[in-house]
């Protein structure tokens, strides 16, 4: 399958932190202390992810001469 348009750079970042935090689980830690930032480590790679791929989409729909500005009559 052939893509009309590349992805955003920030869609790629996205999928970087997925992948992260998909391995991330995998990894046992052995104490408490270290389980509790294991797995704020872990939810923080998927808010990036998740977030960085929204963006990403967002800033691929828009075209580039649209500034938000409203025009002059």
């Amino acid at each position: 399958m052939k893509f009309g348009r590349r992805l955003h750079p920030l869609v790629s970042a996205g999928f970087v932190f997925l992948i992260l935090a998909s391995i991330s689980r995998w990894i046992k830690p052995h104490s408490r202390s270290v389980e509790d930032l294991h797995d704020a480590l872990t939810g923080l790679l998927y808010g990036l992810a998740i977030a960085c791929m929204l963006f990403g989409i967002y800033k691929s729909t828009r075209r580039p001469d649209d500034t938000g500005a409203t025009p002059n009559p």
